[in-house]
């Protein structure tokens, strides 16, 4: 077996890391996670194909964001 190299027990620590975070996160934070992942994917796929974006799109990026505010506490001092 080859020693692994810095940039690879590193990135080992990252995604262990990561892995730990998903596990801490309850589902209704992992799904708000995944729409908003999804909806963003959507979104830039339809600016490349078609340059242009549309009203649903924008409804569901407002969606997203106001789930991602609300589930992690975000914009609160």
């Amino acid at each position: 077996m080859a020693n692994k190299t810095e940039w690879q027990i590193q990135q080992a620590k990252i995604d262990a890391n990561r892995k730990k975070a998903m596990k801490s996160m309850t589902e209704e934070q992992i799904e708000v996670i995944r729409k908003t992942h999804n909806a963003l994917e959507d979104v830039l796929t339809n600016i490349q194909d078609i340059e242009d974006i549309y009203l649903s799109d924008i409804r569901a990026l407002n969606e997203c964001m106001w789930k991602l505010k609300y589930e992690f506490n975000l914009g609160k001092d």
